[in-house]
């Protein structure tokens, strides 16, 4: 036979253990805080003997006696008064199935039931206690994780500005250190200029100044002068000599980075000038006055060539300093072209398919056709040719210079497409210097002249004699400044 239980007994610390209880079958409790009693009304009041109600209105303010006697069973509603909070409860699973399980009997069920009303009560207002103080124990831990995590960015963002700031100390350094070494490279301040006693002019302190024709003219230092040389190694005339090709294409061009201007002075390949022979394999065999075109064959194709064809231009020149120097295989023509986008040309002449007067966009094939082409049977030919060469050089550097200004690393690309045709003494620090110079600078101002001169047969050869007076006057505007 099933022995009744004894009613269970509260114990003396009735709020702890009720805490307790809370605790472990509060969890997942919604609460909602009612203040107006036909609210309460509406949602209904609890039945005591079904313990299978999932809801129950407890006064947040009530609270267990001191000697633990038990309440009045009365629902908690009938005793709110209008201005005391009410707690609308929402019991889990776990508290509904809890309050089934101990209703063996009506007079033990509802002491239970009211016990556990009790504490209900009790844990009502613990758990809103304990989940306050909860909440502040979350709320400090949050804003010192925020805290850290703000830290720890703060530390990786200085980090970052800092290694950006010295890699752009490390890179300005270096490009500085290549600036001030181009410059170096590029001017040379020691002049030997070198004036014929026949033009009658002074010439001061090895060239820095020269009186002529009662003025004195003072050297502009801040000028460099490249050599630009255009190789044709497919030539096929009788008496032409060495074996390194020859310069269809001359052009002394001064740069002025003062003024920012840049002055190119196209030689015709007919100007005679003292070259210097040499044997294939290099020995000097003497001096000859000949075309300026074919110093460029004394030599090995490549760095000697361009070399000794400056010597014999800078003896056209005064004896004038030429450091750097850009030669140019012209079958590479097509490929540097195409890698500004094309040429826009206006023919100065009619030849094969251009026709004076006609514009003509350049690609490939076209470009080298329209700076090489060449009628032999006239023997101004080279001049005519020399024309749509300055036309064309005219329209590359116009496209090259709007290329650079929208990617300044355009003119590296154009730099590597030409690097199997050419040769040259240009580095990384002279073109650094030229770059800022003149890219940096604004826009420059070109200007293309050819050594003033008539063309003449000479024993069957194209002869062009160059007018004295005329080009010391064109040397004297393009290196030097006039005093006042």
């Amino acid at each position: 036979m099933m022995k009744k239980q004894p009613d269970e007994q509260l114990p003396q610390n009735t709020e702890e253990t009720l805490d307790g209880a809370a605790a472990a079958a509060g969890e997942g409790v919604e609460e909602v805080y009612l203040t107006d009693e036909s609210t309460l009304a509406e949602r209904g009041k609890p039945d005591a003997a079904e313990d299978s109600a999932d809801f129950n209105f407890v006064n947040v303010d009530s609270r267990a006696d001191a000697s633990g006697q038990e309440q009045s069973s009365q629902p908690a509603s009938a005793d709110v008064d209008d201005d005391t909070p009410v707690v609308f409860s929402e019991r889990s699973s776990h508290s509904h199935s809890h309050s089934h399980s101990h209703s063996h009997s009506h007079s033990h069920s509802h002491s239970h039931s009211h016990s556990h009303s009790h504490s209900h009560s009790h844990s009502g207002s613990s758990h809103h206690s304990s989940g306050s103080s909860d909440g502040q124990t979350q709320h400090r831990r949050r804003r010192r994780r925020r805290k850290r995590k703000m830290k720890t960015w703060k530390k990786v963002l200085l980090i970052v500005i800092s290694s950006i700031l010295a890699l752009a100390l490390a890179l300005g350094g270096v490009f500085l250190y290549l600036k001030n070494k181009g410059r170096e490279e590029l001017f040379d301040s020691s002049l030997n200029v070198i004036v014929p006693d026949t033009m009658q002019a002074e010439v001061q302190d090895d060239g820095d100044y020269i009186v002529y024709n009662g003025r004195t003219y003072q050297y502009n230092k801040d000028i460099t002068s490249i050599m630009f040389i255009g190789i044709d190694k497919d030539f096929d005339e009788e008496n032409e000599q060495g074996t390194g090709g020859q310069a269809d294409v001359l052009v002394l061009m001064a740069v002025d980075t003062k003024n920012h201007k840049m002055s190119m002075l196209a030689i015709p390949r007919d100007t005679y000038s003292e070259v210097a022979l040499y044997s294939p394999s290099g020995h000097y065999s003497g001096m000859k006055d000949m075309q300026v075109c074919m110093a460029y064959a004394y030599g090995d194709g490549k760095d000697t060539s361009c070399e000794n064809t400056i010597s014999s231009v800078r003896r056209l020149f005064y004896n004038i300093p030429i450091k750097t120097y850009y030669a140019l295989d012209l079958s590479g023509i097509a490929a540097i072209n195409d890698s500004v986008g094309g040429v826009n040309v206006v023919s100065p002449e009619t030849i094969q398919m251009f026709t004076e007067g006609e514009s003509y966009h350049l690609e490939g094939k076209e470009a080298e056709h329209f700076v090489r082409l060449r009628d032999k049977d006239r023997v101004d030919a080279s001049l005519l040719r020399l024309e749509r060469q300055k036309v064309y050089t005219k329209g590359f550097i116009s496209n090259m210079m709007s290329s650079i200004k929208q990617d300044i690393t355009s003119a590296v690309r154009v730099f590597n497409d030409s690097a199997p045709y050419s040769v040259t003494n240009l580095n990384a620090s002279k073109v650094s210097f030229l770059a800022t110079e003149l890219v940096t600078g604004g826009s420059l101002d070109t200007e293309m002249k050819t050594i003033p001169g008539k063309m003449r047969l000479d024993n069957g050869l194209a002869r062009y004699d160059i007018d004295e007076d005329a080009f010391f006057e064109q040397f004297l505007n393009t290196f030097y400044e006039p005093m006042v």
